[in-house]
């Protein structure tokens, strides 16, 4: 009788089964299920081989979209910078006053003629302590008011919540933009409101408004606004972060200063941000170059021949040829060159000797996201945005393909696992047969030799012989 047992799984979940009959072909068995696996299996080899290449296509698309998604980041960068003509705010006392750039298009300069008050937000505590946050009674009704602004916020206290605690967690219920908390020092308690935003205000809380109308809170920090001259124009605003009067630009203010220090606030071109951003754009177009060299010419990789690889090689072929119309027509102009191998290099000191006009004419040259050498962003775009460029758009049919692979490769798998379990019971019943057989042979050659031997006194030849 033959059994089985199996050894750990091969590739592609091939249990192999291994033959241990009794009949003198149990080897020869052994070779024939073994043979009819691997000749079976070379179909499934064929479609694991398929899917390892379509992951390494996949993992490669990924490295290459990081790659393009940041050169596409750099040219839309410069496209910005020369939309903006890179402005940047200088101030000529930073520690009273400052101005960023948010947008602004054009140089300009400002002065705030003097800082007159800052914006605070404003604070008022109890007049009184408390011996016990939790029992001491605030109201005398049981009925307050809190007033922000002008706008009223009845609160209601019933005996049990007519205490700091009780009065704390109603102030904080009402959404009045103002926060309430409890001070304790040494054996008295005292409530705390503080406005969360800047600007002067009206912060009052009313006893009895009713009857008494008693306020009950200090009356001493009502909040300001911040007040300033700006180019001799007066302002007042509630915050000292002031981004609603200079078109495209965000001024902080920092410390009060009086008439006789103005402060100059000054938007201008900001030669060191085209600098950096040049730099950014070797970087990034040299990773680029890396990456596709990767994949063509002498070190073909899996990308070969994909036309991911074309489109970007001719959207760097615009970037390496793009020409301008002013003075600055190309990126050699702006101290950048190329190599024999295709590697970007920039030379900084092309960029410091630019004169003014000079500087512009780049700015233009650089266009914006959409104009100029930056509108070349959205041909790269196409290529690395993750939602629809061609990059995603390829690894979503990669993973298709890699989902169809594995469904034939389990299917194939089981097929081949079904085949090797029947051609290894039809083996072992043959096996079977033939080890029955030959225990018959046996019996029966034994019988002739012993009936010649009671016959003749003697085997036989031919007996002899068919026990051979």
């Amino acid at each position: 009788m033959s059994t089985s047992s199996t050894t750990p799984a091969s590739s592609g979940g091939i249990t192999p089964l291994t033959f241990t009959g009794t009949s003198q072909y149990s080897s020869s068995f052994q070779g024939v299920l073994t043979r009819a696996v691997g000749i079976a299996s070379i179909p499934l080899q064929e479609l694991q081989s398929q899917d390892q290449t379509v992951l390494s296509e996949e993992t490669q698309l990924a490295s290459l979209q990081g790659t393009a998604q940041s050169l596409t980041t750099a040219v839309q960068a410069l496209g910005d910078l020369g939309a903006n003509s890179a402005i940047a705010g200088s101030s000529s006392n930073s520690a009273i006053a400052t101005i960023a750039s948010t947008g602004a298009t054009s140089a300009a300069s400002y002065t705030i003629n003097s800082i007159t008050s800052l914006a605070s937000a404003a604070s008022e505590t109890s007049l009184t302590g408390y011996a016990d946050s939790q029992s001491t009674p605030v109201s005398s009704t049981g009925i307050m008011n809190l007033v922000v602004g002008t706008t009223n916020y009845p609160i209601n206290l019933t005996t049990a919540t007519n205490n700091l605690v009780g009065v704390e967690a109603a102030i904080n219920a009402t959404n009045s933009g103002v926060t309430a908390t409890i001070l304790t020092t040494g054996s008295s308690n005292y409530l705390s409101i503080s406005a969360d935003n800047t600007g002067a205000t009206h912060l009052h809380l009313l006893d009895d408004p009713t009857g008494a109308n008693t306020n009950v809170l200090t009356d001493a920090n009502q909040g300001t606004d911040a007040v300033f001259t700006l180019n001799n124009l007066p302002v007042t605003q509630t915050g000292n972060t002031v981004n609603d009067v200079i078109p495209g630009a965000t001024l902080t203010l920092v410390a009060t200063t009086p008439i006789t220090a103005p402060v100059t606030l000054t938007l201008a071109s900001d030669p060191s941000q085209l600098s950096s951003g040049l730099q950014t754009l070797v970087s990034a177009y040299n990773a680029a170059v890396s990456a596709i060299n990767a994949q063509a010419g002498v070190s073909t990789g899996v990308l070969s021949g994909d036309s991911t690889i074309y489109q970007m090689e001719g959207d760097m072929q615009q970037m390496s040829t793009y020409q301008g119309s002013g003075s600055i027509k190309s990126l050699a102009d702006l101290g950048i060159t190329f190599a024999n191998d295709g590697v970007m290099s920039l030379d900084p000191t092309v960029l410091s000797g630019l004169s003014n006009s000079q500087l512009a004419s780049a700015f233009q040259f650089l266009g914006s996201e959409t104009t100029g050498f930056g509108g070349i962003s959205q041909a790269l775009d196409q290529v690395s945005d993750p939602s629809i460029g061609s990059i995603a758009n390829e690894q979503v049919t990669l993973q298709e393909n890699d989902a169809g692979l594995q469904t034939q490769i389990t299917n194939t798998t089981a097929s081949i696992n079904a085949m090797q379990e029947t051609l290894f019971q039809q083996l072992a019943h043959a096996d079977t047969l033939i080890s029955t057989l030959d225990s018959q042979q046996s019996l029966l050659t034994a019988s002739i030799q012993s009936l010649d031997y009671t016959l003749y006194g003697t085997q036989t030849s031919s007996g002899s012989s068919s026990s051979g």
